[in-house]
């Protein structure tokens, strides 16, 4: 993801914070590029609606594949608690077999 804008250190704080409430973002989704455009561009209104619905698809993708990822954690932690109970029940089985060894020796 690229993102371009223009740097004007020349701006003044009041005419700074003028321009950046003016910029606007365009997404050109073939090649996955944001760019940031100042007031002085023409974007129309189907263009500024276009780039909305690409933006809200992606973040629906987004939100799936959050949502996704977040019940496999769920799951994995489930499975990790399982397994260190089975290694705890591993380790007193051991403990107790080396203790019944060291009996038998004796």
């Amino acid at each position: 993801m690229k993102a371009i804008w223009s740097d004007d250190s020349n701006l003044s704080s009041s005419n700074y914070e003028m321009h950046i409430t003016n910029m606007c973002f365009k997404v050109i989704e073939s090649d996955n590029e944001v760019f940031f455009l100042d007031d002085e561009s023409d974007l129309s209104y189907d263009e500024l609606r276009d780039a909305f619905e690409s933006l809200y698809d992606e973040f629906k993708k987004l939100g799936h594949k959050y949502s996704s990822l977040k019940k496999i954690h769920a799951c994995l932690i489930i499975e990790k608690h399982a397994l260190e109970k089975k290694k705890h029940a591993l380790l007193f089985i051991a403990t107790r077999l080396t203790n019944l060894k060291r009996k038998i020796r004796l």
